[in-house]
């Protein structure tokens, strides 16, 4: 069974163009860490500092390790040195589809 990882992340003002930046090389590290970015989504009209996104992982162990993986090893710590300068708010879901999607 497929988890989905639904983050909704606020962003300081004027922090799209950094976040963007830190999330081109995050995507690829968390892919080494079993996380699949499907979707990933800004405004187009409303609220520009909020974006979505949503992860596919085949693993739930994979959901722990990679986590784990952001605090402790290196190379993610150089990725995600910069967040607090864009993030505001980060919020987190683990779900599951729904019998009737596809």
């Amino acid at each position: 069974m497929a988890y989905y990882i639904r983050t909704n992340v606020r962003l300081k003002m004027g922090g799209t163009l950094g976040y963007s930046e830190m999330m081109e090389k995050l995507v690829p590290y968390m892919a080494k860490q079993g996380w699949k970015l499907i979707l990933g989504l800004q405004p187009f009209v409303g609220d520009l500092t909020e974006l979505i996104h949503i992860w596919e992982v085949e693993e739930f162990a994979h959901i722990e390790s990679a986590l784990n993986a952001c605090y402790a090893d290196p190379d993610a710590l150089a990725i995600l040195a910069a967040m607090p300068d864009y993030l505001q708010n980060e919020n987190f879901q683990i779900m599951v589809k729904t019998s009737y999607s596809g």
